[in-house]
């Protein structure tokens, strides 16, 4: 009897869909939110170092959320973990001609593609921006702008992993998990921030136009 009740909490177990994690899923409007991004110096011992691309946030009514700014990221969630909660339809959609939208600065649904935090497809390994910003007594980058639009909230039962990091000689970068953060769905505008906004968020503006990316092979 001991063993067959083993057997069948080993089948429930089993049985129940593990990718069944998403227990919130929310679209929400925000206007004039903060994107923050982070670009860490992979060595601090060189004048133009190469720079890793660290987690980006966004920031609305006095709350910070890891945020993935392109859209495509939602389809890769609804896929892979399913839920019992409504997901809306548009989730489940790839958006945008990555050649076109980059080429048209058609930042709508993915960031990447615009003025602002911009991946040069034409010089590799290099982030374009005149908004890049420092912190008193910290050695990382940001690049920071206001964004309008739309965004998706998930909560899920489990911490996932959103990005898997890396580690090499010079440079360990920590895999980020998080049970609870933000995805773009679609982006309205973008604008510079003002200096009032800026000085909010504590970032004082550097004078320079792009960076050298180090993206590991």
């Amino acid at each position: 009897m001991k063993h067959l009740k083993l057997l069948v909490l080993l089948f429930s177990i089993f049985a129940t869909p593990i990718q069944a994690q998403i227990e919130q899923c929310e679209i929400l409007h925000l206007t004039d939110a903060v994107v923050i991004s982070e670009y860490l110096p992979r060595s601090l011992y060189q004048l133009d170092s190469l720079y890793i691309e660290g987690n980006h946030y966004i920031y609305h009514n006095g709350r910070k959320m890891i945020f993935k700014i392109h859209s495509n990221f939602n389809k890769y969630l609804t896929d892979r973990f399913e839920s019992d909660v409504y997901i809306p339809e548009c989730l489940h959609t790839y958006y945008g001609d990555p050649i076109l939208d980059y080429l048209n600065f058609n930042y709508s649904y993915d960031l990447r593609y615009s003025e602002h935090e911009r991946n040069n497809q034409e010089t590799r390994n290099r982030l374009d921006s005149n908004d890049f910003y420092k912190r008193t007594g910290k050695k990382k980058l940001y690049v920071a702008y206001s964004f309008t639009g739309e965004i998706v909230i998930y909560k899920m039962k489990r911490k996932i992993l959103l990005s898997k990091g890396f580690k090499e000689p010079e440079y360990t970068l920590k895999p980020i998990k998080s049970s609870k953060f933000a995805v773009l769905n679609k982006a309205e505008s973008l604008r510079s921030l003002t200096m009032e906004e800026a000085n909010v968020m504590n970032l004082k503006k550097v004078e320079r136009s792009y960076l050298r990316i180090f993206r590991p092979e």
